[in-house]
């Protein structure tokens, strides 16, 4: 029996926890296998834990997740608008033993066998959304539902992942290849999907958004000829074959490389770079690329969103390959603050006639997604043949309408960014890279 520890290096007992570990491992006789890693606190924490934790462990692994884990993933991928697949969360089996114990009976087992068990104590912290489910959102439905509803939950879950492998099974029937556009546009979209939704999954395993797979799905049918995914990665179609395309430049965001540093007159209020001078240069160029493929028979009018997107929209305008037409449009709903006021106000329109043209918005950053939202109902009812989104960055977790973007750059965490045209108070849109701000007005 092997057993093995992951010490993320993010706490100070992290050193005495692995002793502890590798004792027990004497005591049962196994093979003890210690992990250490270099993690830095900060955004998405905890899914940089996981994917590093994944890294370093051997295929086969089986790990402790319980009952009362089940139940959490399920509230969590119930806010996260996740369909059968997230819902029905936790598969139980060899890697996942004991997902029928509950928290508590496994810590009776330990008490029962005379061996001592550790405790996080980063579960303690709500900072992390599965503390917050854990110690306040489930007892407030234990006592709506006057009963404990973790038995409940996973119920659904186990329903749900019958109906979820059942219809796995139809799709995979229905289409066998989903790189063949002919039988996605035959099947039924359900199952289209949901073959697409596995097709498409990023390296980690994550499935893609509903409306990128919806956005493939317009590829095959062939309303466009290709399509931007998170991560840098990109669909395309030749000859009835959509293609995948990995990301082939920028760099890992949220995990700041030692010499990422901002320049030293704007140190004192911004922390390490988000996204770098070279990883925008080389995303830019993949992006115009993409463009200059995709408008090849009908060059766009690109419309800049000023202020925050002219350095963006400069760099892309030399990236594409094709006749383009240029304008631009201001829009607020920051004014100078580091948050957005959710209240959309035009402050320069477009002097082109936009009726029967391909309209490209080019724009800096998308965060609620409310100010895009409204731009693209606004220049839709000017009559052009469409109207799509290249976006610079994305703050994770914080859209509250569906995005659609065709082309995307880097999902960032949310925090207030200033650098590459992004401003606050007017500073900082000449830096070369994206940085957090940390300076004065960042924790408004």
């Amino acid at each position: 029996m092997d057993l093995h520890h992951v010490d993320h290096g993010l706490r100070p007992d992290g050193p005495a926890e692995a002793l502890h570990v590798e004792a027990l491992a004497e005591r049962l006789g196994a093979r003890y296998t210690l992990h250490r890693l270099e993690l830095d606190d900060g955004p998405n924490l905890e899914a940089r834990a996981r994917a590093a934790r994944r890294a370093v462990l051997p295929e086969g692994c089986a790990t402790g997740h319980t009952m009362d884990d089940q139940a959490e993933t399920v509230l969590m991928n119930l806010l996260r608008g996740a369909g059968s697949t997230g819902l029905s969360a936790m598969t139980s089996g060899p890697h996942k033993p004991i997902l029928g114990l509950r928290r508590t009976e496994t810590e009776a087992v330990c008490r029962a066998a005379g061996e001592a068990f550790l405790t996080d104590p980063t579960n303690a912290e709500d900072r992390f959304l599965r503390n917050q489910l854990r110690h306040h959102l489930l007892p407030i439905l234990d006592n709506l539902a006057k009963r404990d509803v973790v038995p409940l939950l996973v119920r659904s879950a186990e329903v749900l992942g019958d109906d979820d492998a059942l219809l796995e099974t139809l799709a995979a029937a229905t289409v066998p290849d989903p790189s063949q556009a002919r039988d996605l546009r035959a099947a039924p979209p359900a199952l289209a999907r949901r073959r697409l939704r596995s097709w498409l999954a990023d390296p980690a395993g994550y499935p893609p958004s509903l409306a990128e797979v919806d956005r493939v799905l317009e590829v095959a049918r062939g309303a466009v000829r290709a399509t931007e995914l998170s991560g840098g990665r990109r669909v395309s179609r030749h000859g009835g074959v959509l293609v995948r395309h990995e990301a082939t430049s920028g760099k890992v965001l949220g995990v700041p490389a030692p010499n990422d540093a901002p320049p030293a007159w704007a140190a004192a209020d911004l922390g390490p770079a988000v996204v770098t001078p070279e990883a925008l240069q080389a995303k830019v160029a993949e992006i115009g690329a993409a463009i200059t493929a995709d408008y090849a028979d009908d060059p766009p009018l690109l419309v800049g969103v000023l202020k925050g997107a002219m350095m963006f929209m400069s760099d892309i305008c030399r990236q594409i390959e094709l006749p383009v037409d240029v304008d631009f449009m201001a829009v607020s709903s920051y004014g100078s603050a580091t948050k957005t006021s959710g209240i959309v106000r035009i402050v320069k329109d477009l002097e082109a006639d936009l009726v029967d043209r391909h309209v490209l918005v080019i724009e800096d950053i998308v965060d609620s997604g409310l100010t895009l939202n409204y731009l693209r109902k606004y220049l839709q009812s000017r009559n052009p043949k469409s109207v799509e989104v290249c976006a610079l960055l994305i703050k994770e977790g914080e859209q509250r309408v569906e995005l659609g973007c065709k082309y995307l750059g880097f999902s960032i965490p949310p925090t207030f960014v200033v650098g590459y045209g992004l401003d606050v108070a007017e500073r900082y849109r000449n830096l070369n890279g994206i940085y957090t701000y940390t300076g004065p007005g960042s924790e408004a």
